[in-house]
């Protein structure tokens, strides 16, 4: 049984839906997906490959949080989960309270942590009070997962203390993603641009910690320097994003599409710009497995992801940013198509689908008692 806030478009929500999906289609073990809130942007695709999907309809406050408790610990004496696992603070609160009411206990519990260092002035009181309860809540569950070694390290110092800790580093399917000749000349169709203009692409919502300004700031640099490129933001809410005056006829937002992964392969280069609370950033990967060189600043574990066949650029730094994007447009057409190679090749070897699912199915095996819990190290 995985618990989440909800099921809109984000990194986490991502996840989840692919594992579940995954585990549904090939006769893994049953697959349970419990939304505190709606069924959002994910809710049909779980459906369609018949995961059971239960929406306990809270909306945000404290006001709802009693009867989802209530609402939650019933479905958990009802159904007997072998193994629960929550995604995200909120949800990791609830579960817990949830376990200890149902009588499954948290033996059967793991928290799996999506984010590394937040900056939690952004966000509302209640994330706050959440994180503090939490640290104080960690000895309970089985396991403690990451999917990125920073994110270990920031909720280490946030006074985390589990039982024990696993890495769980995300994967990707490369037959949805993967390269795409004709992507490019589709999205230049469809924005009206010509196809001779460099596209770099963002996939990203909305979110302070997306830190947009920045990349519109490279954006404008780059072009200063006589660079003909375009940018395609992709996302919840980037048709709101203000654009500066200067570069407005050169950016598009597409708001929140559920075609990404045909958007995806059109970039010539896929950038990340976010500031904070990236652990390990899916539309990195997404990117990387479509043969997409990529440039994230240097958040989570970002750098790691890309082990050299990407860029990584110091935060809040637009002319690095700006450099960067330069270096990987000047490169000549040999050494763009050995980049291509190398970016999806280090998916391939190293952030598969498979690999990840091996690591959950292990897991929860562990929490079902089927064997010992494994041990996943985080790397050095």
């Amino acid at each position: 049984m995985h618990i989440i806030n909800e099921l809109d478009a984000g990194g986490a929500e991502r996840v989840l839906t692919r594992i579940a999906c995954h585990n549904a289609q090939t006769n893994g073990p049953k697959q349970i997906v419990v939304s505190l809130m709606g069924e959002g942007v994910y809710g049909p695709d779980l459906r369609a490959s018949g995961v059971e999907l239960h929406c306990l309809g809270m909306t945000s406050g404290l006001r709802d949080l009693p009867g989802a408790i209530v609402k939650l610990s019933g479905l958990m004496r009802g159904e007997k989960p072998d193994a629960i696992m929550s995604w995200l603070y909120h949800s990791d609160f609830i579960s817990t309270l949830a376990a200890m009411l149902s009588g499954r206990g948290t033996k059967r519990l793991a928290w799996n942590i999506r984010c590394a260092e937040m900056d939690l002035a952004q966000y509302g009181r209640s994330t706050r009070i959440v994180l503090t309860l939490l640290a104080k809540l960690s000895r309970f569950p089985a396991i403690v997962a990451a999917n990125s070694h920073a994110g270990q390290r920031h909720h280490s110092k946030c006074g985390y203390h589990p039982k024990k800790w696993a890495f769980l580093p995300n994967g990707f399917d490369t037959n949805e993603w993967q390269p795409d000749p004709d992507a490019k000349t589709r999205l230049c169709k469809e924005l009206g641009i010509a196809p001779s203009k460099h596209v770099v692409g963002m996939v990203a919502r909305k979110d302070p910690a997306k830190d947009h300004a920045t990349l519109f700031e490279a954006i404008k640099q780059v072009r200063e320097q006589g660079h003909d490129i375009h940018l395609v933001l992709v996302g919840g809410e980037t048709k709101t994003l203000p654009v500066p005056t200067e570069i407005k006829d050169h950016i598009t937002a597409l708001g929140l599409r559920r075609d990404v992964a045909k958007l995806v392969p059109a970039f010539d280069i896929a950038v990340l710009s976010s500031s904070f609370g990236e652990g390990f950033p899916n539309v990195i990967g997404e990117a990387m497995a479509c043969g997409v060189p990529a440039i994230g600043n240097d958040v989570g574990d970002v750098a790691a992801i890309l082990g050299g066949t990407g860029k990584s650029v110091p935060l809040h730094a637009p002319e690095k940013l700006a450099m960067a994007i330069v270096e990987l447009l000047s490169e000549d057409s040999d050494s763009k198509t050995f980049r291509k190679a190398a970016t999806r090749q280090r998916i391939i070897d190293h952030y598969s689908l498979a690999a990840m699912n091996e690591r959950y199915l292990a897991l929860w095996d562990g929490l079902a008692g089927k064997r010992d819990l494994p041990d996943f190290d985080f790397p050095e």
